[in-house]
């Protein structure tokens, strides 16, 4: 499996050079990647249609409560990476314009943010600052080694073979990160062997 997440990356990271970066350009950059990885001959699943990761699973917790919040239906994750139609799933990428609501401290003031909580802990104890599209890769990846929500919550580690147990592919493909945006996401990351692609570094 590691070869096939080092091929998208480097399917991916290729692709996107050519690819013109706008103020919000999140979902054309979405169909933009499903095109790349398709014509590379792998099955993708945008939206997660065939539900891998599941109905009513819990995946993030509200920063400002430090609550998990429950799931009244399904989190779709954007893009679903399988090698064939009925062929396991290697991959799971999310896609995002940039990551301007991330918070080292604090909580940003503007209503429906995407900076989250992680349910799982780090090493020390303390709950991963995250963004919800990388919650629920991360949930889904736990999950579907057959863990459950109080498993998730009972975890703390820095290791990706406790928050990742398949090893699968998690990757985040964002036109525009900051350098904050790098430094606050680095350890909830590293936890999970995820790669951050950013088409374009600010400082």
């Amino acid at each position: 499996m590691a070869f096939e997440i080092e091929n998208l990356e480097r399917i991916i990271r290729s692709g996107v050079k050519s690819f013109s970066v706008e103020r919000k350009s999140g979902n054309k950059l979405q169909g933009y990647v499903r095109e790349l990885l398709a014509s590379a001959g792998y099955e993708v699943d945008l939206e997660d249609k065939r539900g891998f990761l599941q109905w009513a699973e819990p995946v993030w917790r509200d920063k400002r409560t430090r609550e998990i919040v429950p799931t009244p239906g399904r989190r779709r994750i954007d893009i679903v990476v399988r090698e064939s139609l009925n062929g396991p799933v290697v991959a799971l990428i999310e896609i995002e314009s940039d990551l301007n609501d991330l918070r080292a401290f604090g909580v940003s003031k503007k209503p429906g943010t995407y900076d989250v909580l992680s349910i799982s802990r780090d090493q020390a104890g303390q709950w991963f600052n995250s963004y919800k599209s990388i919650e629920r890769m991360a949930a889904a990846a736990f999950y579907c080694a057959g863990g459950t929500l109080q498993d998730l919550e009972s975890l703390s580690s820095n290791s990706p073979e406790d928050h990742n147990p398949t090893g699968l592919g998690i990757l985040v493909v964002t036109g525009i990160s900051r350098a904050i945006d790098r430094k606050i996401l680095a350890p909830r990351l590293g936890s999970l062997g995820a790669r951050l692609i950013s088409l374009v570094e600010r400082n």
